[in-house]
């Protein structure tokens, strides 16, 4: 009898001690789970989340946008702050959506990850980018040739243009000007139109599926007046539309080998 009442007691002990190592151990997995949550700063903690590595339809591709553009007031400040040594002149954000499995809530979803244009080594073939720059940026050095009372242009070539779906829409929604985008074989020109200088929020989107090429290539000049720009879009070929523009200035140009 003794001997039962002691075998008794040591197998309560054990259910005891089960008891509270998995109580323990669920409350630890929740208060983990809290601690991770709250250490979602605001602007993740807000994020568009998205079902597939690219927008699916024309509202996807503008909340994207929308997002990637904002993001480089937003985001840029944090950035930087990663990098203090980094100080850009001209601010300029490289835009994707990637799986963020870091934190509960985003499994199995895609929402934009932001890098500085500089730190991306390369694009990737079939990837949906997106770059956004700030239109005051460009301009900050050469208030002195354009024009707030006649107006001036910003023209942006890329070859091979990104491959965007939803172009004609989101020309319609966010371009400044209508029927200065042309699109070659080799490459994409758009240019837009300004009559005063550009506002702190006002920002260049360059984005799409990146082709199966091997480099990627963008350069943006600065073209004072109309009349030039009338005699670009009749052109033939990009090339010819290059020449025309080597005799203005240069604002930016980047150069991205593509895997």
């Amino acid at each position: 009898m003794d001997i039962n009442k002691k075998y008794i007691i040591i197998f309560g002990t054990l259910i005891l001690l089960l008891i509270i190592v998995i109580g323990g151990i669920t409350y630890y997995n929740k208060r983990k789970e809290q601690v991770q949550i709250s250490d979602i700063p605001d602007w993740e903690q807000d994020a568009l989340s998205f079902s597939q590595n690219y927008p699916i339809s024309f509202e996807e591709t503008d909340l994207f946008h929308k997002d990637c553009a904002g993001s480089i007031i937003i985001g840029m400040s944090t950035l930087m702050d990663q990098n203090l040594t980094e100080r850009q002149e001209i601010r300029e954000i490289f835009c994707t959506l990637e799986q963020y499995e870091e934190y509960p809530g985003y499994a199995g979803k895609y929402i934009n990850v932001l890098r500085l244009l500089k730190q991306v080594p390369n694009f990737k073939q079939g990837q949906y980018i997106s770059i956004a720059i700030k239109y005051k940026d460009l301009l900050q050095k050469n208030t002195s040739v354009i024009s707030l009372k006649d107006g001036f242009n910003l023209c942006a070539i890329t070859k091979p243009a990104l491959r965007e779906p939803f172009r004609e829409q989101l020309l319609l929604e966010n371009q400044i000007n209508l029927n200065r985008d042309i699109v070659f074989s080799d490459g994409e020109i758009f240019c837009s139109r300004f009559f005063g200088f550009p506002s702190e929020r006002l920002n260049l989107l360059i984005s799409g599926f990146v082709p199966q090429e091997d480099l990627f290539r963008a350069k943006i000049y600065l073209v004072p007046e109309d009349i030039v720009v009338n005699q670009l879009l009749p052109q033939e070929s990009l090339v010819d539309i290059e020449k025309i523009l080597q005799s203005y200035s240069l604002l930016w140009e980047i150069e991205k080998p593509i895997i």
